[in-house]
């Protein structure tokens, strides 16, 4: 009985057990009643999508709330993006400033990476937009200081940068294509590139090459007109007279050639030292004519010497060429120069020095060996390096030598072909309807008289000049003035044969073609006189290098008359009135038809081709 008892108070007991463990079960998954906060008015609910009172949103299956965008991460992505959104603009301030520019770009960069992340958290954003409103305050102090460390620096870039701007309107007036709008486009062009790389380039830049090309561009836009006129006057040559106000320095001889002395070059020695020269220039006056209407019919001049005075307060002397430039870097400069003693002539490299500088170049020697007294040279010098504007050739001599005779100066453009100059320094004139027909202005061309000065008749000046006379021309129409050579011929002692004792006259001609040119010319006789032509040398008589004309008198002397010879005056059937010339410059001495006659009064001298020379060369030489 008792052990059923036992067993019946275990099963009992058991029974309890899981009775009670059930119940407890059952009541903890009850619903669990939450009492609600009151609504803040300022944060609406926002329903059964987030947590009230942490602003989370819930998501099924995570109740983590990170990884996603919040109210307060969409306010700081929004400023983010506002800041970022200003990079076109900020950095468009920069754009001088490469690195600082490249520094904040790439702040950009980092920041749209962080804006454009779809898990950005509200830190990450926040950092983002400090760092970048960092690097934005940086880049604005960075180029602070550096205008103010390299204040000189930016305001040349500035004036660079400003000229840069005013290019189209510039180059929009240079509408040839010359050497001016290649040289100002070039100018441009380099300035464009320095714009471009800003301030802060790989290679840093030099204030004062800013500076330099800032002016060139300046000097080279100014004045474009001006400019214009001067590159065309180099269309031809630039013909640059003597002027004995360009001299420098103390120079040994200061006076100039008198007035009445017409003939200021000779073939035969002339000794400047003399006291009653002692010329440091002569110009070529015509007689009976007043100066300046003179000095317009003919530019003939010489600088006659460049040595310096002696003495420690002695300045060097030299004779400065002033020219302005814009047809390129380089040029053709020539001039005529003659030696004016025979010991000069004989010994060029002691005697004779010339030098000439370009710019800031170091002095190069002339080349002298074809200094003659008897004749004339033209000098032709490579010019390289130009400035594109002003430029100045100064010329000097050895202390212990002398300085050739010098004359007028002509500028050319490099390929320039060289006759042009030559004919304007020997007077040549071509005619319009024939090219092979060429006439020699006497009293506008350089040349020399054996007996120019210092020679005198019964107390009268009898030596070769240039005058004035006013007359017609074979009895037609109204009177004109003519320039006359003058006082030829008739040596002394008296002596039928021609000798070094008569007066005669050096002149060139160049001819186009090699070939035989007939001679014909303007004359004024009123007595019955004649001419003796030679070429290179004064009586010279070799085959067609001599020609000669008779009976040239027209009128009395007192009726002022002139008229033209030709082959109609020949001297006789046996000896011509023609001359064989070589292509290029050729040597005519003109005198009296005899040693014993004084020659007519000359105009001009015409040279017509006759016959070619069927020779290989004969069309003209380019010196």
């Amino acid at each position: 009985m008792k052990q059923k008892t036992k067993k019946l108070l275990q099963l009992s007991f058991s029974l309890g057990f899981l009775a009670t463990t059930a119940l407890v079960a059952t009541s903890c998954n009850q619903p669990k009643t939450v009492t609600p906060k009151p609504t803040n008015p300022m944060q609406p609910g926002n329903g059964s999508e987030t947590t009230p009172g942490t602003g989370e949103t819930m998501q099924p299956g995570n109740g983590s709330g990170t990884g996603t965008t919040t109210s307060d991460n969409t306010e700081a992505k929004n400023q983010l993006k506002v800041l970022i959104d200003s990079k076109d603009t900020k950095l468009a301030m920069y754009d001088d400033y490469s690195m600082i520019k490249s520094k904040l770009a790439n702040a950009y960069v980092t920041a749209k990476i962080v804006n454009d992340k779809t898990d950005a958290t509200k830190d990450e954003l926040t950092n983002a937009k400090t760092t970048l409103e960092t690097a934005i305050a940086t880049a604005a102090s960075s180029k602070d200081k550096f205008d103010k460390d390299n204040a000189p620096l930016v305001a040349l870039f500035k004036t660079l940068k400003d000229k840069v701007a005013n290019k189209d309107s510039i180059l929009s007036t240079l509408t040839e294509d010359n050497y001016i709008k290649t040289y100002i486009t070039g100018l441009y062009t380099e300035a464009t590139n320095i714009i471009t790389a800003g301030l802060q380039p790989a290679t840093a830049l030099v204030a004062n090459n800013l500076e330099t090309l800032s002016n060139n561009i300046e000097t080279s836009t100014s004045n474009l007109d001006m400019k214009k006129n001067t590159l065309d006057e180099y269309s031809n040559y630039k013909k640059i007279l003597v002027d004995s106000g360009t001299f420098k320095g103390d120079t040994l001889y200061n006076k100039t050639s008198p007035d009445n002395q017409s003939i200021v070059a000779f073939s035969s020695d002339f000794d400047n030292s003399n006291m009653n020269y002692q010329w440091r220039t002569a110009r070529r006056l015509i007689h009976k004519e007043d100066k300046a209407k003179s000095l317009e019919v003919t530019s003939v001049g010489w600088i006659y010497n460049l040595n310096s005075m002696m003495g420690d307060d002695k300045k060097a002397a030299s004779y400065d060429l002033d020219f302005n430039y814009y047809s390129g870097s380089s040029a053709k400069l020539y001039f005529p120069y003659k030696a004016a003693k025979t010991e000069q002539a004989s010994d060029v490299q002691n005697k004779l020095s010339l030098k000439y500088k370009l710019n800031n170049k170091e002095a190069v020697a002339v080349n002298l060996d074809m200094a003659k007294v008897d004749g004339i040279a033209v000098a032709k010098i490579d010019l390289t390096d130009l400035n594109f504007g002003k430029n100045t050739i100064s010329f000097t001599t050895d202390a212990d030598k002398a300085a050739p005779m010098i004359g007028n100066f002509y500028i050319t453009n490099a390929d320039k072909d060289s006759n042009v100059v030559y004919n304007d320094i020997f007077g040549n004139e071509y005619a319009t309807d024939n090219l092979n027909k060429i006439t020699v202005n006497l009293v506008k061309g350089y040349g020399l008289a054996n007996k120019g000065i210092g020679v005198m008749d019964n107390g009268n000046d009898a030596s070769t000049d240039f005058s004035k006379l006013t007359g017609k021309l074979n009895d037609q129409g109204e009177n004109k003035d003519y320039y006359l050579l003058g006082y030829l011929g008739l040596s002394n002692p008296v002596n039928s044969e021609h000798s070094a004792n008569e007066k005669y006259y050096t002149f060139y001609v160049n001819a186009p073609k090699a070939g035989v040119y007939d001679i014909s010319g303007i004359y004024n006789s009123g007595s019955n006189v004649g001419l003796t032509f030679w070429v290179d040398t004064f009586n010279n008589n070799m085959n067609n290098s001599l020609a000669k004309f008779k009976n040239l008198m027209f009128g009395r002397w007192e009726e002022k008359k002139l008229n033209v010879f030709d082959s109609n005056k020949k001297f006789d059937n046996m000896t011509p009135t023609s001359l064989n010339l070589k292509a290029g410059l050729n040597k005519i001495i003109v005198s009296g038809l005899t040693g014993n006659q004084q020659a007519p009064n000359l105009v001009n001298v015409t040279f017509t081709l006759h016959e070619q020379n069927p020779s290989a060369n004969t069309e003209m030489a380019n010196h």
